[in-house]
Formats: structure tokens, sequence, C-alpha cells
């Protein structure tokens, strides 16, 4: 009876470890994925709309060239190789707006929250980020995914179709559904 108890319980404590521990697909997410986070310089309308446009020229200027990368390490590589340029970029365009500071772009490791796009949902967790800072950076911010490339298309409001950032999941393009909860938990574990 005793040998039983024992075997039932190392099976149920195997289920459980299983079950919680993130399996090396949902694990690879963090890993192969670069973000581009640009940071508004304040709240106001008019810096909200310099954080866009600078978005913008960054993405045309520096995104194919950044989306050709067939790995994360390609891409991160190539993001710390123009980190330069794009700040040197970034700055011309503020010059150019009259806006009186300036941009510094790092490539760092970010932590994000769950972030909701037209078609899948990135559990939060720590990033690999292009991270680019107007003036001290203490406005709203805006993110995407840079690597793969689906910043443009993907990035919107916290609510899509009906379903919020609460609700952890990636859809693809079959409505298949995964759910990241368990990873999401984990993360803020050992965060």
């Amino acid at each position: 009876m005793k040998h039983i108890l024992t075997s039932t319980l190392c099976l149920l404590l195997a289920t459980v470890l299983l079950a919680v521990l993130p399996t090396d697909a949902e694990a690879s997410i963090y890993d192969d994925t670069l973000r581009l986070h640009v940071l508004a310089a304040s709240d106001s309308d008019e810096d909200q709309a310099i954080k866009l446009t600078v978005r913008d020229r960054i993405l045309a200027a520096f995104g194919t060239r950044l989306g050709e990368a067939t790995t994360l390490d390609e891409a991160a590589a190539l993001a710390e190789q123009l980190l330069p340029a794009i700040e040197a970029y970034a700055n011309e365009l503020l010059r150019d707006m009259g806006t009186g500071y300036g941009a510094h772009v790092t490539l760092t490791n970010e932590w994000y929250d769950t972030r909701v796009y037209d078609t899948f949902t990135l559990p939060k967790g720590e990033y690999l980020s292009l991270r680019v800072i107007l003036g001290e950076g203490d406005g709203q911010n805006w993110w995407c995914v840079m690597y793969p490339p689906m910043c443009l298309e993907l990035a919107t409001a916290d609510e899509v179709d009906g379903y919020s950032e609460d609700e952890y999941r990636l859809i693809d393009g079959d409505g298949r559904t995964v759910k990241f909860k368990l990873l999401e938990v984990l993360s803020d574990l050992f965060r």
C-alpha cells in the first residue's frame, strides 16, 4: 500500500510540474522576438504626434533591412550595428521638427506586459528591444514586433475583436488559440 501511495504522489507531482513548466515552444517566443519600443517625450498631443512620426520614419528607413534577418541573432547584430545611424536619423528628424530635444537609441532587454495584436498576443515577459527614447521619455510609449517584421500591421489598441489583454491568447490565421497564462505566471515569479 505504501508503494502505491508513493507512486501515486510521484505521478501527481510529475503531472503538476509538466503542467506548470513552459514548453520549449512557449519559452522560445522570448528568444525569437525583437521589439521596437518608442517612448514619447511627454503626453502632450504634440509629443505624441512626434512619437508616431519618428516611429513611422524609423520603420520606413530601417524596418525592411532589419526584417530581412533570418534569425533573432542576425536581427540583433544588425540592430546593434545600426544603432548610431538610427539615433542620428531620429535626432535629425527631431531637429527638423523643431522639438528642442533629442533621441537616444539602445538595444536592451525590457520587461513587457501582455500585448494584444491583430492576429496574436505576446505574453508578458522579458524581450530584446530596440528602444528609441525621445527627450526624457516621460510620455506614453508605442511598441511592436520588429523581428519577425510585423510592426505597422499589428500594432493595435489594447482590445481587438472583443478580446482584451487579460485573455492571454495567441490566435493564428486558422483561429486556433494557444494560451500563455501559465507562462506569464511563471514569468512573474522569476522576474
